[in-house]
Protein backbone atom coordinates (compact mmCIF):
# COMPACT_ATOMS: atom_id res chain seq x y z
CA UNK A 1 0.00 0.00 0.00
CA UNK A 2 1.34 3.43 -0.90
CA UNK A 3 0.97 6.22 1.66
CA UNK A 4 0.32 9.69 0.30
CA UNK A 5 2.82 11.92 2.08
CA UNK A 6 2.04 15.09 0.15
CA UNK A 7 1.26 18.22 2.13
CA UNK A 8 -2.00 20.03 1.32
CA UNK A 9 -1.28 23.33 -0.45
CA UNK A 10 -3.10 25.40 2.17
CA UNK A 11 -1.06 23.81 4.97
CA UNK A 12 2.18 24.42 3.08
CA UNK A 13 1.20 28.05 2.54
CA UNK A 14 0.53 28.50 6.29
CA UNK A 15 3.93 26.99 7.06
CA UNK A 16 5.66 29.33 4.62
CA UNK A 17 3.91 32.36 6.07
CA UNK A 18 4.82 31.25 9.58
CA UNK A 19 8.52 31.19 8.60
CA UNK A 20 8.24 34.72 7.25
CA UNK A 21 6.35 35.88 10.34
CA UNK A 22 8.94 34.31 12.67
CA UNK A 23 11.81 36.02 10.87
CA UNK A 24 10.04 39.37 11.05
CA UNK A 25 9.29 38.81 14.74
CA UNK A 26 12.90 38.01 15.57
CA UNK A 27 14.01 41.06 13.61
CA UNK A 28 11.79 43.22 15.79
CA UNK A 29 13.20 41.49 18.88
CA UNK A 30 16.77 42.39 17.87
CA UNK A 31 15.89 45.98 17.05
CA UNK A 32 14.27 46.40 20.46
CA UNK A 33 16.84 44.46 22.50
CA UNK A 34 20.03 44.67 20.46
CA UNK A 35 22.04 45.79 23.49
CA UNK A 36 20.74 42.92 25.64
CA UNK A 37 23.64 40.54 25.13
CA UNK A 38 22.37 38.02 27.68
CA UNK A 39 18.94 37.95 26.04
CA UNK A 40 20.41 37.44 22.56
CA UNK A 41 22.71 34.72 23.89
CA UNK A 42 19.72 32.91 25.39
CA UNK A 43 17.81 33.04 22.11
CA UNK A 44 20.72 32.62 19.69
CA UNK A 45 19.83 29.01 18.78
CA UNK A 46 16.28 30.09 17.91
CA UNK A 47 17.59 33.10 15.99
CA UNK A 48 19.96 31.01 13.88
CA UNK A 49 17.19 28.48 13.21
CA UNK A 50 14.92 31.28 12.02
CA UNK A 51 17.71 32.62 9.78
CA UNK A 52 18.31 29.19 8.23
CA UNK A 53 14.61 28.74 7.47
CA UNK A 54 14.16 32.29 6.17
CA UNK A 55 17.02 31.96 3.68
CA UNK A 56 15.26 28.93 2.17
CA UNK A 57 11.79 30.47 1.93
CA UNK A 58 11.15 33.17 -0.70
CA UNK A 59 8.33 34.71 1.37
CA UNK A 60 10.87 35.28 4.17
CA UNK A 61 13.88 36.37 2.12
CA UNK A 62 13.64 40.09 2.90
CA UNK A 63 13.15 39.64 6.65
CA UNK A 64 15.80 36.90 6.71
CA UNK A 65 18.40 39.12 5.07
CA UNK A 66 17.67 41.99 7.47
CA UNK A 67 17.91 39.51 10.35
CA UNK A 68 21.36 38.33 9.21
CA UNK A 69 22.64 41.91 8.95
CA UNK A 70 21.17 42.87 12.34
CA UNK A 71 22.79 39.89 14.09
CA UNK A 72 26.36 40.68 13.02
CA UNK A 73 27.26 42.99 15.97
CA UNK A 74 26.26 40.23 18.41
CA UNK A 75 28.06 37.52 16.42
CA UNK A 76 31.21 39.68 16.29
CA UNK A 77 31.05 40.42 20.03
CA UNK A 78 30.55 36.81 21.12
CA UNK A 79 33.04 35.22 18.71
CA UNK A 80 30.63 33.09 16.66
CA UNK A 81 32.64 33.86 13.54
CA UNK A 82 33.38 30.52 11.95
CA UNK A 83 29.80 29.27 11.88
CA UNK A 84 28.53 32.65 10.71
CA UNK A 85 30.66 32.77 7.57
CA UNK A 86 28.41 30.18 5.90
CA UNK A 87 25.33 32.18 6.93
CA UNK A 88 26.72 35.35 5.35
CA UNK A 89 27.66 33.51 2.17
CA UNK A 90 24.16 32.01 1.86
CA UNK A 91 22.58 35.40 2.58
CA UNK A 92 24.72 36.98 -0.14
CA UNK A 93 23.43 34.51 -2.74
CA UNK A 94 19.83 35.20 -1.74
CA UNK A 95 20.43 38.95 -1.70
CA UNK A 96 21.83 38.95 -5.21
CA UNK A 97 18.79 37.07 -6.45
CA UNK A 98 16.59 39.89 -5.11
CA UNK A 99 18.75 42.76 -6.39
CA UNK A 100 19.05 44.59 -3.05
CA UNK A 101 22.38 46.40 -3.50
CA UNK A 102 22.38 48.28 -0.17
CA UNK A 103 21.95 45.02 1.78
CA UNK A 104 24.47 43.29 -0.49
CA UNK A 105 27.02 45.99 0.40
CA UNK A 106 26.37 45.41 4.11
CA UNK A 107 26.81 41.65 3.77
CA UNK A 108 30.05 42.09 1.82
CA UNK A 109 31.36 44.46 4.47
CA UNK A 110 30.48 42.00 7.22
CA UNK A 111 32.17 39.15 5.34
CA UNK A 112 35.25 41.37 5.15
CA UNK A 113 35.18 42.13 8.85
CA UNK A 114 34.81 38.43 9.65
CA UNK A 115 37.74 37.53 7.38
CA UNK A 116 39.91 40.20 9.04
CA UNK A 117 39.11 38.91 12.52
CA UNK A 118 40.22 35.36 11.69
CA UNK A 119 43.38 36.60 9.94
CA UNK A 120 42.47 36.46 6.24
CA UNK A 121 43.10 40.09 5.28
CA UNK A 122 43.42 39.33 1.56
CA UNK A 123 39.87 37.95 1.41
CA UNK A 124 38.72 40.78 3.66
CA UNK A 125 40.17 43.30 1.22
CA UNK A 126 38.38 41.67 -1.71
CA UNK A 127 35.00 41.53 0.05
CA UNK A 128 35.16 45.13 1.22
CA UNK A 129 36.39 46.52 -2.08
CA UNK A 130 33.22 45.05 -3.60
CA UNK A 131 31.19 46.69 -0.85
CA UNK A 132 32.89 50.03 -1.46
CA UNK A 133 32.11 49.88 -5.19
CA UNK A 134 28.41 49.34 -4.49
CA UNK A 135 28.23 52.07 -1.85
CA UNK A 136 29.95 54.56 -4.16
CA UNK A 137 27.47 53.67 -6.89
CA UNK A 138 24.60 54.21 -4.44
CA UNK A 139 26.15 57.56 -3.43
CA UNK A 140 25.92 56.62 0.25
CA UNK A 141 28.54 58.75 2.10
CA UNK A 142 27.99 57.14 5.51
CA UNK A 143 28.52 53.60 4.25
CA UNK A 144 31.33 54.65 1.92
CA UNK A 145 33.12 56.08 4.94
CA UNK A 146 32.43 53.03 7.10
CA UNK A 147 33.81 50.62 4.49
CA UNK A 148 36.83 52.84 3.82
CA UNK A 149 37.56 52.79 7.54
CA UNK A 150 37.43 48.99 7.52
CA UNK A 151 39.59 48.83 4.39
CA UNK A 152 42.25 50.92 6.12
CA UNK A 153 42.72 48.05 8.60
CA UNK A 154 43.03 45.46 5.81
CA UNK A 155 45.71 47.52 4.05
CA UNK A 156 47.47 48.01 7.39
CA UNK A 157 47.56 44.26 8.05
CA UNK A 158 48.91 43.65 4.54
CA UNK A 159 51.71 46.19 5.02
CA UNK A 160 50.42 48.84 2.60
CA UNK A 161 50.67 51.92 4.80
CA UNK A 162 50.00 54.49 2.03
CA UNK A 163 46.75 52.74 1.06
CA UNK A 164 45.72 52.52 4.72
CA UNK A 165 46.45 56.24 5.10
CA UNK A 166 44.38 57.17 2.03
CA UNK A 167 41.35 55.15 3.12
CA UNK A 168 41.57 56.46 6.67
CA UNK A 169 41.81 60.11 5.66
CA UNK A 170 38.82 59.87 3.34
CA UNK A 171 36.75 58.07 5.99
CA UNK A 172 37.51 60.68 8.69
CA UNK A 173 36.70 63.51 6.28
CA UNK A 174 33.37 61.94 5.30
CA UNK A 175 32.30 61.40 8.91
CA UNK A 176 33.36 64.89 9.89
CA UNK A 177 31.27 66.30 7.03
CA UNK A 178 28.18 64.22 7.81
CA UNK A 179 28.45 64.67 11.59
CA UNK A 180 28.29 60.93 12.27
CA UNK A 181 29.94 60.88 15.70
CA UNK A 182 29.87 57.11 16.26
CA UNK A 183 31.58 56.34 12.96
CA UNK A 184 33.96 59.27 13.44
CA UNK A 185 35.05 57.83 16.79
CA UNK A 186 35.80 54.46 15.17
CA UNK A 187 37.68 56.09 12.29
CA UNK A 188 39.80 58.25 14.62
CA UNK A 189 40.67 55.21 16.71
CA UNK A 190 41.75 53.27 13.61
CA UNK A 191 43.61 56.31 12.32
CA UNK A 192 45.62 56.19 15.52
CA UNK A 193 46.62 52.61 14.70
CA UNK A 194 47.86 53.75 11.29
CA UNK A 195 49.90 56.50 12.93
CA UNK A 196 51.37 53.93 15.30
CA UNK A 197 52.59 51.77 12.43
CA UNK A 198 54.12 54.88 10.88
CA UNK A 199 55.96 55.69 14.12
CA UNK A 200 53.87 58.83 14.79
CA UNK A 201 53.28 57.95 18.42
CA UNK A 202 52.21 61.32 19.82
CA UNK A 203 49.75 61.85 16.97
CA UNK A 204 48.43 58.35 17.54
CA UNK A 205 47.82 59.11 21.21
CA UNK A 206 45.88 62.24 20.27
CA UNK A 207 43.67 60.33 17.81
CA UNK A 208 42.97 57.62 20.39
CA UNK A 209 42.21 60.22 23.05
CA UNK A 210 39.81 62.04 20.72
CA UNK A 211 38.11 58.73 19.90
CA UNK A 212 37.83 57.82 23.59
CA UNK A 213 36.22 61.19 24.36
CA UNK A 214 33.67 60.74 21.56
CA UNK A 215 32.86 57.20 22.66
CA UNK A 216 32.41 58.38 26.25
CA UNK A 217 30.00 61.12 25.14
CA UNK A 218 28.04 58.51 23.20
CA UNK A 219 27.94 56.13 26.17
CA UNK A 220 29.85 53.44 24.25
CA UNK A 221 32.06 51.90 26.93
CA UNK A 222 33.37 49.14 24.66
CA UNK A 223 34.57 51.63 22.10
CA UNK A 224 36.02 53.86 24.79
CA UNK A 225 37.89 50.93 26.31
CA UNK A 226 39.38 49.91 22.95
CA UNK A 227 40.57 53.48 22.33
CA UNK A 228 42.13 53.58 25.82
CA UNK A 229 43.83 50.24 25.11
CA UNK A 230 45.32 51.67 21.92
CA UNK A 231 46.60 54.70 23.84
CA UNK A 232 48.39 52.22 26.08
CA UNK A 233 50.03 50.62 23.04
CA UNK A 234 51.45 53.99 22.02
CA UNK A 235 52.66 54.73 25.55
CA UNK A 236 54.38 51.35 25.63
CA UNK A 237 56.36 52.14 22.47
CA UNK A 238 57.25 55.56 23.92
CA UNK A 239 58.73 53.74 26.95
CA UNK A 240 56.14 55.12 29.36
CA UNK A 241 55.42 51.81 31.14
CA UNK A 242 53.32 53.17 34.00
CA UNK A 243 51.01 55.08 31.64
CA UNK A 244 50.75 52.01 29.40
CA UNK A 245 49.92 49.68 32.29
CA UNK A 246 47.27 52.08 33.60
CA UNK A 247 45.59 52.18 30.19
CA UNK A 248 45.60 48.41 29.79
CA UNK A 249 44.22 47.80 33.29
CA UNK A 250 41.46 50.36 32.71
CA UNK A 251 40.60 48.79 29.35
CA UNK A 252 40.45 45.27 30.84
CA UNK A 253 38.13 46.42 33.63
CA UNK A 254 35.82 48.36 31.30
CA UNK A 255 35.60 45.57 28.72
CA UNK A 256 34.92 42.91 31.35
CA UNK A 257 32.22 45.14 32.84
CA UNK A 258 30.67 45.52 29.37
CA UNK A 259 30.63 41.73 28.87
CA UNK A 260 33.24 41.83 26.10
CA UNK A 261 35.26 38.74 26.99
CA UNK A 262 37.22 38.68 23.76
CA UNK A 263 38.54 42.24 23.78
CA UNK A 264 39.16 42.00 27.53
CA UNK A 265 41.40 39.00 26.77
CA UNK A 266 43.20 40.98 24.05
CA UNK A 267 43.87 43.81 26.49
CA UNK A 268 45.17 41.28 29.01
CA UNK A 269 47.66 40.09 26.39
CA UNK A 270 49.17 43.55 26.02
CA UNK A 271 48.98 44.15 29.76
CA UNK A 272 51.16 41.03 30.04
CA UNK A 273 53.65 42.57 27.60
CA UNK A 274 53.75 45.72 29.73
CA UNK A 275 54.34 43.67 32.88
CA UNK A 276 57.19 41.82 31.15
CA UNK A 277 58.72 45.21 30.33
CA UNK A 278 58.68 45.96 34.06
CA UNK A 279 60.43 42.69 34.92
CA UNK A 280 57.32 40.68 35.85
CA UNK A 281 57.92 37.99 33.25
CA UNK A 282 56.50 35.00 35.12
CA UNK A 283 53.24 36.88 35.64
CA UNK A 284 53.18 37.90 31.98
CA UNK A 285 53.67 34.29 30.85
CA UNK A 286 50.92 33.06 33.15
CA UNK A 287 48.53 35.74 31.85
CA UNK A 288 49.19 34.71 28.24
CA UNK A 289 48.65 31.04 29.00
CA UNK A 290 45.34 31.86 30.65
CA UNK A 291 43.94 33.54 27.54
CA UNK A 292 45.54 31.31 24.87
CA UNK A 293 42.78 28.63 24.99
CA UNK A 294 40.12 31.27 24.22
CA UNK A 295 41.90 32.38 21.04
CA UNK A 296 42.45 28.78 19.95
CA UNK A 297 38.78 27.94 20.52
CA UNK A 298 37.61 30.96 18.54
CA UNK A 299 40.24 30.51 15.79
CA UNK A 300 41.31 34.11 16.41
CA UNK A 301 44.58 33.51 14.56
CA UNK A 302 45.92 37.09 14.60
CA UNK A 303 45.76 37.30 18.37
CA UNK A 304 46.79 33.68 18.86
CA UNK A 305 49.91 34.42 16.80
CA UNK A 306 50.71 37.40 19.02
CA UNK A 307 50.17 35.35 22.16
CA UNK A 308 52.47 32.56 20.95
CA UNK A 309 55.17 35.02 19.84
CA UNK A 310 55.03 36.84 23.18
CA UNK A 311 55.38 33.56 25.05
CA UNK A 312 58.56 32.99 23.07
CA UNK A 313 59.90 36.33 24.33
CA UNK A 314 59.00 35.49 27.93
CA UNK A 315 60.43 31.97 27.73
CA UNK A 316 63.68 33.31 26.27
CA UNK A 317 63.95 35.78 29.15
CA UNK A 318 63.38 32.95 31.61
CA UNK A 319 66.17 30.90 29.99
CA UNK A 320 63.84 28.27 28.52
CA UNK A 321 65.53 28.39 25.13
CA UNK A 322 64.11 25.33 23.39
CA UNK A 323 60.53 26.27 24.32
CA UNK A 324 61.13 29.83 23.13
CA UNK A 325 62.40 28.65 19.73
CA UNK A 326 59.36 26.38 19.36
CA UNK A 327 57.04 29.29 20.19
CA UNK A 328 58.70 31.55 17.59
CA UNK A 329 58.43 28.84 14.94
CA UNK A 330 54.68 28.46 15.58
CA UNK A 331 54.20 32.24 15.63
CA UNK A 332 55.89 32.61 12.23
CA UNK A 333 53.66 29.89 10.80
CA UNK A 334 50.49 31.53 12.19
CA UNK A 335 51.46 34.99 10.93
CA UNK A 336 52.12 33.59 7.45
CA UNK A 337 48.76 31.82 7.41
CA UNK A 338 47.30 35.24 8.20
CA UNK A 339 49.35 36.78 5.35
CA UNK A 340 50.89 39.17 7.90
CA UNK A 341 54.44 39.32 6.58
CA UNK A 342 55.47 42.16 8.89
CA UNK A 343 54.67 40.27 12.10
CA UNK A 344 56.04 37.03 10.64
CA UNK A 345 59.29 38.89 10.05
CA UNK A 346 59.18 40.23 13.60
CA UNK A 347 58.86 36.71 15.02
CA UNK A 348 61.75 35.57 12.80
CA UNK A 349 63.84 38.43 14.17
CA UNK A 350 63.00 37.40 17.73
CA UNK A 351 64.12 33.90 16.83
CA UNK A 352 67.33 35.22 15.25
CA UNK A 353 68.10 37.21 18.40
CA UNK A 354 67.63 34.09 20.52
CA UNK A 355 70.03 32.18 18.27
CA UNK A 356 72.64 34.97 18.42
CA UNK A 357 72.35 35.02 22.21
CA UNK A 358 73.38 31.37 22.19
CA UNK A 359 76.18 31.61 19.63
CA UNK A 360 74.29 30.00 16.74
CA UNK A 361 75.28 32.55 14.09
CA UNK A 362 74.64 30.36 11.03
CA UNK A 363 71.06 29.61 12.03
CA UNK A 364 70.54 33.24 13.00
CA UNK A 365 71.64 34.29 9.51
CA UNK A 366 69.02 31.98 7.98
CA UNK A 367 66.25 33.58 10.06
CA UNK A 368 67.47 37.08 9.16
CA UNK A 369 67.46 36.21 5.47
CA UNK A 370 63.91 34.87 5.78
CA UNK A 371 62.85 38.06 7.55
CA UNK A 372 64.50 40.23 4.91
CA UNK A 373 62.67 38.35 2.15
CA UNK A 374 59.32 39.01 3.84
CA UNK A 375 60.06 42.68 4.48
CA UNK A 376 61.20 43.27 0.91
CA UNK A 377 57.81 42.00 -0.31
CA UNK A 378 55.98 44.76 1.61
CA UNK A 379 55.22 48.14 0.00
CA UNK A 380 56.09 49.93 3.26
CA UNK A 381 57.36 47.67 6.06
CA UNK A 382 56.87 49.01 9.61
CA UNK A 383 59.80 51.18 10.69
CA UNK A 384 60.21 49.40 14.02
CA UNK A 385 60.60 46.00 12.32
CA UNK A 386 63.13 47.42 9.86
CA UNK A 387 65.14 48.94 12.72
CA UNK A 388 65.19 45.61 14.54
CA UNK A 389 66.36 43.86 11.37
CA UNK A 390 69.16 46.39 10.85
CA UNK A 391 70.28 46.11 14.49
CA UNK A 392 70.46 42.32 14.33
CA UNK A 393 72.21 42.40 10.96
CA UNK A 394 74.93 44.60 12.44
CA UNK A 395 75.16 42.30 15.43
CA UNK A 396 75.56 39.27 13.16
CA UNK A 397 78.31 41.02 11.22
CA UNK A 398 80.09 41.86 14.47
CA UNK A 399 79.83 38.24 15.61
CA UNK A 400 81.34 37.08 12.30
CA UNK A 401 84.30 39.46 12.68
CA UNK A 402 84.86 38.34 16.26
CA UNK A 403 84.68 34.71 15.22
Amino acid sequence: MTIDRSVPPERLERFRRRIASNAAGWLGFIRQRGSDVAGLELEFANLTKSVSQALLEPLAFVAGLDLVVALWPFVELRGYWLGWERVLQEALVVCRSLDRPAVEAQLLDQLGDLARIVGDSRSALAWQEQSLTINRRLDDPANVGRVLDHLSLQHLALGDHPAAERCSREAVDLFAQTGNQANLAAALNNRGLICQQGGQWELAIQHHADAAALYEALGNRRGQAKAIHNQGEAYRHLRRPDDAEACFRQAVAMLADAGDEINAARSRVILGVALHGKGQTEQALAMHREVEPLFRRLSDRPWLARVVNNQGVFLATLGRTAEAAQAYEEAVELHLINADRALAASSLLNWAELLLDHGQAAEARTRLEQAQELLSALPSPPAWVVRTYETLTRRLAGAAQTG
